[in-house]
């Protein structure tokens, strides 16, 4: 008999959560589970996501009252609304899908009398997100709430160490899971990326750093901008690109108006096509001020990019120093622009970061390793 499993998620933006959960709910065992999806009010830009559910006929709901902001009337209402349906539908194991889907979502289940019950935090808000006291709240509430889950998968070791370390619970109560990557879909045509360059207006000499991220504070991508600036210094024909859009773009765009960078950074805007956007980069840079781990990174590693990252999260997990690229202390420009001016003086050095971060990403983060995992504590959590 197949188990139900509900999976719920805050919202399908784009990102290594939306990607790791429709991965999940798409290619789980449809002989031994029945997987439904609910996911919070979602602002589909392309249409890929819907694609995406379309093509592999997934059982998806939209429950627009659950939003990321906390709103007291929305949360109580989503509450009863996921209270209701988990309780109509008796499902077997519900699994959910970072902070405020993970807080209401595993509430509703537990209340409704889900014996099973998983979180996937996808990182954290221990830091970086909010000042001190808001932290402090959080944490209190994630402590409160794991008394209610039977098991909290974190991205990576150091993740599950944080969380530990954050007295969110007991270390047996953890399982860390890679979240794995349909390599199949990062093998870039370096035709196309080579037009992609053409149409960005880089040159093929100019060396061309650039990150596929959100423009919001959390991604410190203005450190990447104060770099930048530095880095022109010993490499002026150097460029910048970002693909990804946010609430910080126009603060973004200012900045490098204000540092005369306007000629050298590019914002591109959401690109569908990341693969080969990626694969027309020389060198991938992620700032990001907190990070669960960095799906990005090995999409890019993926992709045959040598990888310059903060070391934050579970990065230093994906980004080992001097064999598939470099860290430098988040938030520090100085750092970032030397690395930065040291890896694109030197392209052996990235031709070896490249093929060894290829086969780092390629030998540890399978999609099929990742559902083998997941699918195996199904197993053991419905005995």
């Amino acid at each position: 008999m197949k188990r139900k499993v509900l999976h719920i998620i805050t919202r399908l933006d784009a990102g290594g959560s939306t990607t790791n959960t429709l991965e999940t709910c798409a290619r789980l065992n449809k002989d031994k589970y029945d997987v439904s999806l609910i996911s919070g009010k979602t602002y589909d830009f392309d249409g890929s996501i819907d694609l995406f559910i379309k093509k592999y006929n997934i059982s998806c709901l939209f429950f627009n009252d659950l939003i990321r902001n906390i709103n007291f009337f929305k949360d109580i209402k989503v509450f009863f609304q996921l209270y209701i349906f988990i309780r109509q539908n008796n499902f077997d194991i519900v699994h959910t899908h970072s902070s405020k889907a993970g807080i209401i979502g595993r509430w509703a289940a537990w209340f409704a009398g889900v014996k099973y019950i998983v979180h996937t935090p996808h990182g954290h808000v221990f830091y970086g997100y909010f000042n001190k006291f808001i932290s402090g709240i959080f944490i209190m509430v994630e402590r409160f709430t794991a008394r209610i889950t039977n098991k909290i998968i974190t991205l990576t070791d150091i993740g599950k160490n944080e969380h530990i370390q954050y007295k969110i619970a007991q270390a047996d109560k953890f399982m860390t899971i890679y979240s794995g990557i349909n390599l199949e879909q990062f093998k870039p045509d370096l035709r196309v990326s080579a037009q992609y360059r053409e149409i960005w207006g880089i040159h093929p000499d100019e060396i061309l750093f650039g990150t596929v991220a959100r423009l919001d504070p959390i991604k410190g991508n203005e450190c990447i901008i104060e770099a930048m600036h530095k880095v022109i210094e010993d490499i002026p024909s150097a460029k910048l690109i970002f693909i990804g859009d946010g609430t910080q773009r126009k603060v973004l765009e200012k900045q490098s108006i204000m540092l005369n960078l306007d000629k050298h950074i590019i914002f591109t805007e959401h690109q569908t096509d990341i693969k080969n956007h990626i694969g027309m980069f020389d060198i991938f840079v992620l700032a990001s001020l907190n990070e669960g781990m960095g799906r990005v990174i090995l999409e890019a590693m993926a992709c045959s990019k040598p990888v310059i990252a903060s070391r934050v999260g579970g990065i230093p997990e994906l980004v080992k120093e001097n064999q598939n690229g470099l860290l430098f202390p988040s938030g520090d420009s100085d750092a970032l622009a030397a690395a930065m001016v040291q890896l694109a003086e030197d392209t052996q050095q990235q031709e070896k970061f490249g093929c060894t971060g290829k086969k780092f990403a390629t030998e540890k983060f399978s999609l099929d390793k990742m559902l083998k995992d997941i699918e195996k504590l199904y197993d053991e959590v419905k005995k």
